[in-house]
């Protein structure tokens, strides 16, 4: 008889416990996390041995000791399981990994199958298990080196029903590469007591697909979500051009989250389209081609939200510095001033012709905090010899909303002015002059208020300074336009 080999991901769904009573009492609302239920269940099986079920696997390995003529304690059997370093991760990721699961497992089918413990090799991933370039690494090498080691007879299935996202998308992708059109893949839907055969039900296979690119793209995940059109497109459609069309979709978004916009204009040359696709894409090859000031800080204020809803708070303050001094800037030059040799100066012909400019400048009010200064508190120097700042730029602004031809933007500057201590976070981080960590508590601290009202304040500010309301976000549009090519092609 050839080897029969099964492989498969570890997710938190694997190691069901029928009875939770067995359980230390932690209190009702207490949710045991991966890590540290698989060690409670692990270090005391036993206690837990007639409670222990395997949803996914124990079916999947009926399944194949049927039809590959064998007995459950024949397979052998890869896990792969998530063993991220504690040192180096977040408390809660690290209570999501799965290796005592694999253990749990491994020990199970032994008691439970008579499968001998050799027989169930585990193989932690070591890195984040969510990151679908770490997954994709790891299975690249991992399934090669089983492959080599394997007779050329061996009988080879893949259960792809746990993991995370990344896990799963890299071993349906890899486990084909690898291995090649021989290798059975297995899903195991949660209310079937069966796996489906991938091979003949591909249409499975294709939603597995489409859903990890639906959950990509909700996440702006662009690169990677164009990594899986260009290994499973095929997946998505059959249609080649319109594959392409997804990929450049994609391309062109990455690149314009990035504020790359040359480049993102390239990404949709030579799309093939008609009708009302062709019309959106064309309107934005123009909309990239001019760039004004409006547009510039209503895409600051999109990915800002963006990158508000990924965690990536650096560069959520990075932008929001960005969208301070920006922001400033354009009011003063709608308020005429000039500059000098370049952009980055002021003029100094022009400063000494604004009567009483000097000396509001000489004796300014406001501290770098954007809040007034307390009484008693001397006066601060505003030096407009240097290149202008988000300081500078905003002291302009402020002396000029004190005449009445600028005083409907004096609410408008206030509000821009409660922005500056959370743009100063940015120093903190690795996009200014620190190596701090920058959490959302402390966006919501220095601003004193939640993110999502921070996030209205900055529509209200560019709706006040140029009048019309920012749009919907551009991001949002294009995953829509994706989408709909997705299952008008499926």
């Amino acid at each position: 008889m050839s080897k029969v080999v099964l492989l498969a991901n570890v997710g938190n769904s694997d190691v069901l416990l029928t009875d939770k009573t067995l359980l230390p009492d932690r209190g009702d609302a207490y949710r045991w996390r991966s890590r540290e239920l698989g060690e409670e269940i692990r270090d005391n099986f036993k206690k837990y041995a007639n409670a222990i079920q395997l949803p996914l696997l124990e079916p999947t390995l009926k399944w194949i000791a049927q039809h590959a003529a064998c007995e459950v304690k024949d397979v052998h059997l890869f896990l792969f399981a998530s063993d991220q370093d504690q040192r180096l991760t977040l408390e809660n990721e690290w209570q999501k990994d799965t290796a005592p699961y694999a253990e749990v497992i491994r020990e199970h089918l032994n008691r439970q199958w008579q499968m001998q413990k050799k027989q169930v090799q585990i193989i932690p991933i070591a890195g984040n298990p969510a990151d679908y370039t770490n997954a994709l690494d790891f299975h690249q090498k991992t399934l090669a080196g089983i492959r080599d080691r394997l007779p050329g007879d061996a009988q080879v299935y893949m259960e792809v029903s746990g993991g995370t996202p990344a896990m799963t998308a890299m071993l349906i992708l890899m486990g084909v590469e690898v291995f090649g059109q021989d290798i059975i893949t297995l899903y195991m839907d949660r209310d079937s007591d069966l796996p489906y055969q991938i091979g003949v039900s591909e249409a499975l296979f294709a939603r597995k697909t489409r859903e990890i690119l639906r959950n990509q793209m909700s996440l702006y995940a662009y690169a990677a979500a164009r990594q899986t059109v260009m290994q499973s497109g095929r997946l998505l459609t059959g249609d080649e051009n319109r594959r392409d069309l997804i990929s450049k979709l994609l391309g062109y978004a990455d690149r314009r989250l990035a504020f790359d916009y040359k480049r993102a204009r390239d990404e949709l040359q030579g799309s093939y389209t008609v009708g009302e696709h062709q019309a959106q894409i064309r309107y934005w090859q123009r909309e990239l081609a001019e760039r004004k000031a409006s547009h510039n800080l209503a895409e600051l204020i999109h990915s800002a939200q963006i990158k508000l809803s990924q965690g990536e708070y650096a560069d959520f303050t990075q932008r929001l510095f960005r969208f301070q001094e920006a922001i400033l800037r354009h009011m003063a030059e709608q308020m005429g001033i000039e500059y000098g040799k370049d952009s980055a100066y002021l003029s100094d012909s022009w400063r000494s012709g604004q009567s009483g400019l000097d000396a509001y400048l000489k004796s300014y009010q406001r501290g770098a905090d954007g809040k007034i200064l307390p009484s008693g508190v001397s006066p601060l120097e505003v030096d407009t010899k240097r290149s202008l700042n988000r300081y500078s730029l905003g002291a302009i602004v402020d002396y000029f909303i004190q005449q009445p031809a600028w005083a409907h933007w004096h609410e408008t500057t206030e509000k821009i002015f409660r922005l500056s201590s959370v743009a100063d976070l940015r120093n903190k981080g690795i996009a200014g002059h620190g190596f701090e960590g920058i959490s959302r508590k402390d966006i919501e601290d220095s601003y004193g208020d939640n993110s999502d009202q921070l996030i209205a304040h900055l529509k209200e500010i560019y709706s006040e300074v140029f009048n019309e309301a920012i749009g919907d976000n551009p991001y949002d549009t294009i995953n829509a336009l994706i989408l709909d090519l997705i299952e008008v092609g499926s």
